[in-house]
C-alpha cells in the first residue's frame, strides 16, 4: 500500500472517529441518564456549549463504560466499513455466563445503553430485591445500638452502632451514584444484601420474636443468654466483615463485566444465588418494558483514541 493511501486511510479513520464523538457529544440524554454527567444550562434553561474539559469527561466516562463491558460486545465493521458492536456469539455467552446468566447480562446491557430504562431498572431491583432486607437489618443494627447499653451490654452496643454506620454508608454510596453505574452497582448491592439475609434472618428474625417476648418484662435472663451467644457470630461479624467486602467489590464498576460476574459467583458461593437475588426485579422488569427490544451498540468506540 503507498504511503498515499495509508495517510488517506488514516485521515478517513480519525474523520469517522471525529463524527462517532460529535455525535456523542450531542446526545445530551445519554450523556446525562447514561454516563450519569449533569450539564450545564444557560440562562435560557438550555444546554451551554460543552468546554473542552466536559468534553474530556464525557470521552473518560465513555472509556469506562466501553471497558466494563468489552468482554460481552464485539467490535465489528459494517460492509461500509464503519465500526459498530453486537453481543459476542450466544454459545460464548452462555459458555462464561451460563443460560440464565447469560440473559442476565443482556439485561444489563440493554438497561445500561438506555437513559429511559435506567431509572426503571434500578427502581425495580431497590422495590424487590434492595428496600426490605435493607430496612430490616438497618432497624435492628439501630435498635441494637439504643438498647443494648441498658441490657450491660455496651461494647456490643458500640460495634451495632459503628455497623449501622457501615451498612447505611454502603447503602447509600449505591443510591447516591447514577446512570449505568447506578444500575450495575444496584444489581450488585441486591445480591450482596441476598447473601447477607440467608446468613443473618437466623438472628433477626429471632429477635424480632424476643422482642415481643420481653415487652413486659419476662423472660430477660434467657434473652440475654441467647443475644450473647448469637450477636456476635451471627449478626455483626458478617456486617462488618465479609458484607462489606463483598459490596466493595459488587458495586464498583472499574474491572469488567466478566470479573464483576465472576467475583459474584465467587463471593457468595455460587452462581444460583447470584440468579435468585436478580431474576425477581428482572423478571418484573421484563414484562413492563418489553426486554426484547433492541440493544443500542451506537455509541460504542465514540471514545477511541
Amino acid at each position: 500500500m503507498s504511503e498515499m493511501k495509508l495517510i488517506m486511510n488514516g485521515w478517513r479513520g480519525y474523520l469517522l472517529q471525529e463524527q462517532k464523538s460529535q455525535l456523542l457529544f450531542e446526545d445530551h440524554a445519554y450523556i446525562t441518564n447514561v454516563l450519569g454527567i449533569s450539564l450545564p444550562l444557560n440562562e435560557s434553561g438550555d444546554i451551554a456549549p460543552l468546554s473542552e474539559e466536559l468534553k474530556e469527561q464525557i470521552l473518560h466516562e465513555q472509556m469506562i463504560f466501553e471497558g466494563f463491558w468489552d468482554d460481552v460486545v464485539q467490535k465489528v465493521k459494517t460492509g461500509a466499513g464503519k465500526l459498530a458492536g453486537k453481543f459476542v456469539d450466544a454459545v460464548d455467552g452462555i459458555k462464561q455466563f451460563g443460560e440464565e446468566g447469560w440473559g442476565i447480562i443482556k439485561q444489563l446491557y440493554r438497561v445500561s445503553t438506555n437513559p429511559d430504562l435506567i431509572g426503571q431498572f434500578v427502581g425495580a431491583i431497590w422495590k424487590l430485591s434492595i428496600r426490605n432486607i435493607t430496612k430490616q437489618v438497618q432497624s435492628t443494627l439501630e435498635q441494637l445500638a439504643e438498647r443494648l447499653p441498658a441490657w450491660g451490654m455496651s461494647t456490643f452496643a458500640a460495634a451495632a452502632a459503628q455497623a449501622a454506620k457501615l451498612f447505611s454508608s454502603a447503602v447509600e454510596a449505591v443510591r447516591s451514584l447514577s446512570g449505568w453505574k447506578q444500575a450495575v452497582a444496584s444489581a450488585g448491592l441486591a445480591i450482596a444484601l441476598r447473601w447477607l439475609w440467608d446468613k443473618v434472618r437466623d438472628f433477626v428474625e429471632p429477635y424480632a420474636e424476643w422482642m415481643e417476648k420481653i415487652k413486659d418484662g419476662n423472660n430477660m435472663e434467657a434473652f440475654k443468654n441467647w443475644l450473647q451467644g448469637t450477636i456476635k457470630a451471627k449478626f455483626l461479624d458478617l456486617l462488618q466483615t465479609q458484607f462489606q467486602g463483598i459490596v466493595d467489590k459488587l458495586t464498583s464498576v472499574m474491572t469488567g463485566i466478566k470479573p464483576w460476574w465472576d467475583a459474584a459467583v465467587s463471593a457468595v458461593g455460587g452462581v444460583q444465588l447470584v440468579i435468585d437475588a436478580l431474576s425477581g426485579a428482572m423478571a418484573r422488569f421484563d414484562r413492563y418494558t418489553g426486554g426484547g427490544g433492541m440493544m443500542d451498540f451506537s455509541k460504542l468506540n465514540a471514545a477511541a483514541t
